[in-house]
């Protein structure tokens, strides 16, 4: 379930923030929904709290005692600067690529030895960055949620309807979508990020059609809720 920038400022867990950056990620605007992660002060980072700015937040600023500029909600509750919030993904995004079971303590250490080398944490395991990160059995491959969606079912005299809509989303000729409408199971994506699950569910919801949807999330925690149900 894709978790929404809250209305009001709240101080997370570690692992509250993770899943708040991973939410962001599935629909791609980290850069837009955060600015910044302030943390509190002591204690190890799985027993730090966390506060995730916006832009907006990072307007109207005051000046606490040691001269760090912070916003009112940071400021009042002694937080400091942590890591601009894009950078916060990209310390979990390559920690995923390296080791994609990591557990909360694993992207502790990531997110830690970031803040004190400037670095990533290299587990001598880096992909060249050409995407082809294992496909694990019930979680997603890259830090955002993945979907598989399929028509398992289609009323007769809704064929042709679903033909279109299909060759519309695959790009093919109405004619190849049609016989892959009547040798159902028919698969609509594999893995596809949230956007398009977006645009693929929208499409045979149009149609009163439902579609069946597996989720893989990112985040071994929530692998869970992989399950495949109705959409």
């Amino acid at each position: 379930m894709i978790m929404p920038a809250p209305d009001s400022p709240v101080l997370l867990t570690l692992r509250e923030t993770i899943e708040a950056i991973v939410a962001s990620c599935d629909d791609g605007d980290v850069w837009d929904r955060y600015a910044w992660v302030y943390a509190s002060n002591g204690d190890t980072l799985i027993h730090q709290r966390f506060y995730l700015s916006s832009a907006e937040d990072e307007e109207d600023l005051l000046i606490d005692e040691s001269g760090e500029a912070l916003p009112p909600f940071a400021a009042e509750r002694g937080l400091h600067h942590y890591l601009e919030a894009a950078t916060f993904a990209d310390a979990l995004i390559v920690q995923k690529q390296q080791k994609p079971l990591s557990e909360l303590d694993d992207y502790a250490a990531a997110l830690d030895h970031y803040v004190r080398r400037d670095a990533f944490l290299d587990l001598g395991d880096v992909h060249s960055g050409t995407g082809d990160v294992p496909a694990l059995p019930g979680i997603a491959r890259h830090l955002a949620t993945e979907y598989d969606l399929q028509l398992a079912a289609c009323p007769a005299e809704r064929v042709g309807d679903a033909a279109r809509a299909t060759a519309h989303l695959l790009d093919i000729s109405v004619a190849a979508a049609l016989a892959r409408c009547r040798a159902l199971p028919l698969v609509l994506g594999e893995r596809v990020d949230t956007p398009r699950c977006r645009q693929i569910q929208q499409a045979f919801a149009a149609l009163s059609l439902p579609l069946q949807q597996t989720i893989y999330h990112a985040l071994p925690w929530q692998a869970e809720g992989n399950r495949t149900h109705a959409a």
